[in-house]
């Protein structure tokens, strides 16, 4: 059985994700969880402050990064990911989404809005913080009815949803590493495409999605796409609409390169704030 006991002995400033995953992993021998197929639409957003135009002319400014294209000195832990790795984070809800960005006030953002290729797709994804899922009335039935094999799948569904959970600062990042073993593991069968996990940002009223990188190329396509101005208070984020994808010209082979024709919207357009409590 795991435990932050057990955790603890590991410096996690220099362990490597490897040496966690192979400890997590004999601890948790025999454990069972559920899967769920999913076919939503999903919605992530970046801050594109200091992009250059030429740099948003294809939906793949919106996709996952490429970290191949990226300086190895930006690399970084995220929630699901290694340094250098490839993943898609992303959320069915547009309020989740800008409270996970947390942009600054002025910041102009970019959102993107992706959806199964096909009628018939569906995503076979894990859990992770099921307990919080739970109460989320926005998670499908079969997660509220979920019943533990045993009382060991319990304390290890409750190790782990904690760790899911924890608000980590940017300069920790390393602390991740528990959660990307936790990911590792629970997605290491290629048939499994993705985790969902609770939002702290949201307080854990909606969910995340994290899917594996080709699950999305082969599965989803960016629809539409959005720029707003940000305007930030104590108490609320504004969205005021700045331009829109007019149109997309798919690429049938690679969706990565679908040409954006970008609009700016009308003033009357830009009336149309949207508004999110930021708590």
């Amino acid at each position: 059985m795991i435990n932050n006991k057990e955790i603890a002995k590991f410096d996690l400033k220099n362990v490597s994700i490897d040496e966690i995953e192979q400890f997590i992993s004999k601890s948790i021998l025999g454990h069972s969880r559920p899967t769920m197929e999913i076919a939503t639409t999903f919605f992530r957003a970046r801050i594109i402050n200091d992009s250059k135009e030429e740099d948003l002319q294809t939906v793949k400014c919106i996709y996952y990064p490429d970290w191949s294209e990226i300086d190895p000195k930006q690399y970084r832990f995220g929630r699901c990911n290694d340094k250098g790795q490839n993943f898609f984070y992303a959320s069915n809800y547009l309020g989740t989404t800008i409270k996970e960005l947390n942009p600054k006030h002025n910041d102009l953002v970019l959102f993107g809005v992706f959806e199964k290729k096909h009628e018939d797709i569906k995503i076979p994804c894990q859990f992770a913080g099921i307990e919080t899922l739970k109460l989320n009335s926005h998670q499908n039935s079969l997660i509220k009815d979920y019943v533990y094999a045993n009382n060991s799948d319990v304390l290890t569904e409750e190790f782990m949803s904690s760790k899911f959970k924890e608000k980590i600062l940017p300069q920790n990042d390393f602390q991740y590493k528990l959660t990307i073993a936790f990911t590792n593991i629970l997605l290491k069968n290629d048939n499994i495409g993705g985790l969902i996990y609770p939002s702290v940002a949201s307080e854990f009223e909606y969910a995340n999605y994290g899917i594996k990188a080709n699950y999305v190329d082969h599965l989803l396509y960016c629809k539409s796409v959005y720029m707003y101005r940000i305007k930030k208070s104590n108490t609320e984020y504004k969205l005021i609409p700045e331009k829109y994808g007019v149109k997309i010209i798919y690429n049938p082979l690679i969706n990565k390169a679908s040409i954006i024709k970008w609009k700016v919207n009308s003033e009357e357009e830009k009336e149309r704030v949207i508004k999110y409590n930021i708590y």
